[in-house]
């Protein structure tokens, strides 16, 4: 009986990270180039099931193995691409092709597909929250948006044509191994391994990437957590009622 409620229990534990995840992903649907993640749960260590005597145990003959419970595994994430979608302000960035913006920030460098800058207050292209965009000599400075940008990701001054400098863009061999989700939609790549991402990579002025999160299939996902939530919580008030039974109607008079 209670290795019921352990079951139940990390049931209703699995789906509740589950639904954190789901939660996540719907919160990003509009978020630019957001990569929406997938949660992944693991059964326990397996055990070993035997038929043994009532008596003489000394023969037990195997049955089987059985789970006692989930775990959590792992979140992984979806970094397939969408495409993109024209805006009208002008620090509006998207990348066509495999690749990420390289962003400063005082723990080093991260790497996004969120394109949508703007100018911080010493006209420096920034993403919000996060850091100064880095070009391929350094962080770039603006102080204005009148500018057009090359596919090549070099940035120039809309009137005079003067060139403020290059976005870097770099991509990665293995984007499971190498890179790791944090918040604000960036990822830290701990190992290293960045590298220039090609003549294929092209960057889009005036557009956004879109988020790669299926809302239809996140609600679909989060309905069926909730039941299966729900589901956990009734079976563990059935152990429950149960155990308050034994403890009362079957324990010592």
């Amino acid at each position: 009986m209670f290795q019921g409620l352990y079951k139940a229990t990390a049931g209703m534990l699995t789906q509740n990270r589950n639904l954190n995840v789901i939660s996540n992903n719907m919160a990003n649907v509009s978020t630019s180039g957001y990569k929406s993640e997938r949660y992944m749960a693991t059964t326990f260590e397996e055990v070993l099931i035997s038929r043994i005597g009532n008596k003489d145990k000394s023969s037990a003959s195997p049955l089987g193995t059985m789970s006692m419970i989930r775990a959590s595994d792992e979140t992984v994430t979806d970094y397939s691409n969408t495409g993109y979608y024209p805006t009208r302000n002008a620090l509006d960035f998207a990348i066509s092709g495999d690749g990420f913006f390289c962003i400063q920030t005082n723990n080093g460098t991260v790497y996004t597909r969120n394109g949508s800058f703007t100018l911080d207050d010493q006209g420096y292209l920034t993403l919000p929250t996060i850091g100064r965009v880095l070009g391929e000599n350094g962080p770039i400075r603006l102080g204005t948006d009148k500018i057009r940008v090359g596919s090549n990701g070099a940035i120039y001054d809309e009137e005079t044509n003067r060139r403020y400098g290059t976005l870097r863009i770099v991509d990665f061999q293995d984007y499971d191994t190498q890179l790791v989700k944090t918040t604000g939609n960036v990822f830290l790549a701990p190992g290293g391994g960045a590298q220039d991402a090609g003549n294929a990579t092209k960057v889009v002025g005036k557009a956004l990437e879109y988020s790669n999160v299926d809302a239809v299939e996140e609600m679909v996902q989060m309905m069926s957590g909730q039941r299966a939530l729900q589901s956990s919580s009734e079976i563990l008030k059935m152990y429950d009622q149960l155990t308050g039974k034994i403890v009362s109607q079957l324990g010592p008079a």
